[in-house]
């Protein structure tokens, strides 16, 4: 997986400037230049490219969570240590919750991308590792359904 893939991809999908990358960072007290912003948002062949650390996706995730639905009053927060990893699944639960999507929601989503799930599919991405019908995201299914996401978005502000 490669997280600024990803996260260039929520970038734009949702869209979100740099200043509102910025606030969803300085929940958690990451304070981010723009500089800094734009870099992490370049390709790796781009100079002054800045690789994204897993954790720090992670954090970006959470965080949006807690914008998108509001902090949970008795949650005690979650500790992330830096040699934490994500994996795409976990990408995929982590949006699914941010913006409350039921089953449907997401294979709408998927649809828009040009994929069809079936429910089985889906929920398979969903179980938790070690489960008989866990199945593993690959980056092009979580990078689609970033993109249809976004334009599910889309419709649902236009009121389609």
């Amino acid at each position: 997986m490669r997280t600024n893939d990803i996260f260039r991809k929520l970038t734009q999908s949702l869209p979100l400037t740099v200043e509102q990358i910025q606030v969803v960072f300085a929940q958690s007290d990451i304070e981010l230049s723009e500089k800094e912003v734009v870099n992490l948002l370049k390709t790796d062949y781009q100079p002054g490219f800045e690789a994204m650390p897993e954790h720090i996706l992670l954090i970006f995730l959470n965080n949006l969570i807690d914008q998108k639905r509001g902090k949970k009053a008795d949650a005690q927060p979650e500790v992330i240590e830096k040699h934490h990893k994500i994996s795409n699944n976990d990408v995929l639960k982590k949006l699914r919750i941010a913006f409350n999507l039921h089953e449907q929601d997401v294979r709408d989503a998927l649809k828009l991308a040009t994929i069809e799930l079936t429910k089985s599919d889906l929920s398979a991405l969903f179980r938790k590792p070690g489960h008989e019908h866990y199945k593993v995201c690959d980056d092009n299914l979580v990078l689609d359904f970033i993109e249809g996401l976004g334009l599910l978005l889309q419709q649902r502000a236009a009121g389609v």
